[in-house]
C-alpha cells in the first residue's frame, strides 16, 4: 500500500501505478534498489501478473524495465491506463535458468501488460506524494495541499505563507512541485513565477521593488525534494489525510555527526542535544565519561526530525555588541609562536538587519545585509613573529620510557627518562651550540645545548661525551653515549627542555 513508510527492499512487491509513477515515481520511491547495493552472486526472478518473466542481476533493472513498459502501453493508449500489475520479485543466491538483459525484460513486460484485459480493481485517480525516499498516496490535490500546509504550520504561526502545487498537466507525464507564496498574494496567484529552487515567488511591481522589506518571514521552502504525481490506483492504497499529516509531521529520532568545537566536552554536548550521558556514550563506542575530546573530533548525536523539514528565511533587525577584526603587526625578529598584544581594542555597538535561515527552528545560517554603527569598535593590535621556531626530536632511537615530568618520590623530576643500554647513541634534539659538556653534580656526565630561540636542552647520566663547549651541532647529530652516572638508579638518559630558565615538560615540545 502507498502508506507513508520508509522504502525497504522486499522479496515481494505488489503495487499499482500509472505511467508517471512507473516512469518517474519508481526512480524516487525505490532508491534503495541502486545497483551499487547488489551483490555479484545475487539474482532476482521476476513474475508479472502471474507470468514468469525471467531472472536479472539487479532490482533496479526490474523497475526501470517496468517503467518503460508502462510508458509504451500508455503511449499506445494515448493517456493514463488502469491496467493491474502484480509484480513478484524473488531473490535467488544462485541463478536458476538463463539471465536476461534489461531490454529483454522490458519487452516481455510490455507484452504481458499490453495483452492484459484485467483492469485494476476499484481504480481511482489519486496523487502520489514523494518526499525523498518516503511516499504517501492521497485522494485529491486539496489533500496534498493540506498536508504540505500542515507541515509548515508550526514554523509559520502567523500563516504568512501558503503552500500550493505548481506544474502543467502533460498527460502521461503529469507531475507537480510544492511552491510557496505569501498569503497576501492569494488572490493573485497567477502572478507567481517558478524560482530556480522550485519555490514560487510573486512578480513584484516597480513600486514594490522600491519598498523596504519588513521584518518577518520572507521565504518558506522544504529541505526535501517533493514531487506530486497524478495517477490511478486501487482505492485501498489511498491514505487518510489525518493519518498522513500525523506521519509526516511527527518527529522521529535520527543520528547525526557533531564536530567538536572549542570549549566542548561530552557533558556539554549531551546537554546541547537533550541527551543523558549514558545515551551519548552508547552511541559512541569507545568513549567513556572520562574521555578527552579535541577540536574537530566527530561525535554521534541523536536529533529529532520530522519526515518533512521546513526551511524558513526571516529578516530580523536588532542591536548587538560586536568586535572589530584583529590587526597584526609583523616582527621579523620574533618567532611565529610569539604573540604580544600592543592594544586591547574596544567593543562596539551596532544596529543590524540580517537574513536568518532556520531548518525546523534550528538556525543554519545568518547573513548581515545592512548595519548601522552606534558606537564604533576598535581593533585589537597584535604583534606576531615571522621566524619559524625550531623543532625538537626525541634524543635517542628506541629506549623504554621510564619516568615522566613531575613530582616523583617527594621531589620534582624536571625532565623525562628513557631506559636504554649503556652506550646508546644520544643525539641533539635540535640545532644549537654546546654550553656544557662535563660532570655536573646529580646529573653525572651532562651535555647542555643552547638553541637559537633561547631554549636549552640537557642530556644527563651519560657514559661518554662526544662534543666540546662552544661546538655547533645539528639536529640528530650524535653528542654522547648513554650511561648510569650521577644520581641514577639504572642505565638511562635524562632529558630536559628549559624555557626562560625553567624546566618544562619535554613531551609538550617533541615533534
Amino acid at each position: 500500500m502507498f502508506r507513508l513508510k520508509k522504502i525497504k527492499s522486499k522479496v515481494k512487491v505488489v503495487y499499482t501505478m500509472t505511467a508517471v509513477a512507473a516512469a518517474f515515481g519508481l526512480m524516487i520511491i525505490y532508491p534503495a534498489f541502486s545497483s551499487s547495493c547488489e551483490k555479484a552472486d545475487s539474482f532476482y526472478k521476476v513474475t508479472l501478473n502471474g507470468e514468469m518473466v525471467g531472472s536479472v542481476a539487479g532490482k533496479q533493472q526490474i523497475y526501470d524495465a517496468l517503467a518503460n513498459a508502462r510508458l509504451r502501453v500508455n503511449a499506445e493508449a494515448d493517456g493514463l491506463t488502469c491496467i493491474g500489475q502484480d509484480i513478484e520479485i524473488e531473490h535467488e543466491k544462485h541463478l536458476i535458468g538463463d539471465r536476461i538483459s534489461g531490454s529483454q525484460l522490458e519487452e516481455r513486460m510490455y507484452h504481458i501488460l499490453k495483452d492484459s484485459d484485467e483492469p485494476e480493481r476499484d481504480c481511482e485517480k489519486a496523487y502520489v506524494v514523494n518526499i525523498d525516499d518516503y511516499t504517501v498516496t492521497l485522494g485529491s490535490k486539496e489533500e496534498v495541499v493540506k498536508l504540505l500546509n500542515a507541515a509548515k504550520a508550526s514554523y509559520d504561526t502567523d500563516n504568512s505563507f501558503q503552500i500550493d502545487l505548481a506544474g502543467e498537466d502533460t498527460g502521461a507525464y503529469s507531475y507537480m512541485k510544492a511552491v510557496a507564496y505569501k498569503s497576501s498574494m492569494a488572490a493573485n496567484k497567477k502572478q507567481m513565477v517558478m524560482a530556480t529552487n522550485g519555490v514560487a515567488e510573486p512578480v513584484p511591481s516597480e513600486k514594490e521593488k522600491e519598498e523596504t522589506v519588513s521584518d518577518g518571514i520572507t521565504d518558506i521552502s522544504f529541505a526535501e525534494n517533493i514531487r506530486v504525481l497524478e495517477t490511478y490506483t486501487d482505492s485501498k492504497n489511498i491514505t487518510d489525510i489525518d493519518t498522513a499529516i500525523e506521519d509526516v509531521t511527527k518527529e522521529k529520532e535520527e543520528n547525526e555527526t557533531y564536530v567538536v568545537e572549542e570549549g566542548d566536552c561530552l557533558s556539554s554536548i549531551a546537554e546541547k542535544y537533550d541527551l543523558y550521558m549514558a545515551q551519548l556514550l552508547a552511541m559512541n563506542p569507545g568513549l567513556t565519561a572520562d574521555s578527552v575530546i579535541g577540536i574537530g573530533d566527530l561525535i554521534t548525536v541523536m536529533v529529532p526530525k520530522p519526515e518533512l523539514s521546513v526551511i524558513v528565511t526571516k529578516q530580523m533587525t536588532y542591536e548587538e555588541s560586536y568586535e572589530a577584526e584583529e590587526e597584526y603587526v609583523y616582527n621579523d625578529s620574533l618567532y611565529t609562536t610569539d604573540r604580544r598584544v600592543l592594544s586591547e581594542g574596544a567593543t562596539g555597538y551596532r544596529k543590524v538587519k540580517a537574513k536568518v535561515v532556520y531548518e525546523n527552528d534550528s538556525e543554519i545560517s545568518r547573513d548581515i545585509i545592512e548595519e548601522s554603527i552606534i558606537t564604533p569598535a576598535s581593533s585589537k593590535v597584535v604583534e606576531i613573529g615571522t621566524i619559524v621556531p625550531p623543532t625538537f626530536i626525541k634524543p635517542l632511537a628506541g629506549g623504554r620510557f621510564s619516568s615522566g615530568f613531575g613530582r616523583r618520590w617527594g621531589t620534582m623530576h624536571k625532565g623525562v627518562d628513557w631506559a636504554c643500554p649503556i652506550g646508546t647513541a644520544i643525539n641533539a634534539s635540535c640545532d644549537g651550540k654546546v654550553v656544557t659538556a662535563g660532570w655536573v653534580r646529580g646529573y653525572g656526565y651532562l651535555v647542555e645545548i643552547a638553541h637559537s630561540n633561547g631554549m636549552h636542552t640537557r642530556y644527563g647520566h651519560l657514559s661518554q661525551i662526544l662534543v666540546s663547549v662552544g661546538e655547533s651541532v645539528s639536529q640528530g647529530e650524535k653528542v654522547a653515549l648513554s650511561g648510569n652516572t650521577g644520581d641514577s638508579t639504572g642505565p638511562h638518559v635524562h632529558f630536559e627542555i628549559i624555557v626562560n630558565g625553567s624546566q618544562v615538560n619535554p613531551l609538550d615540545y617533541l615533534n
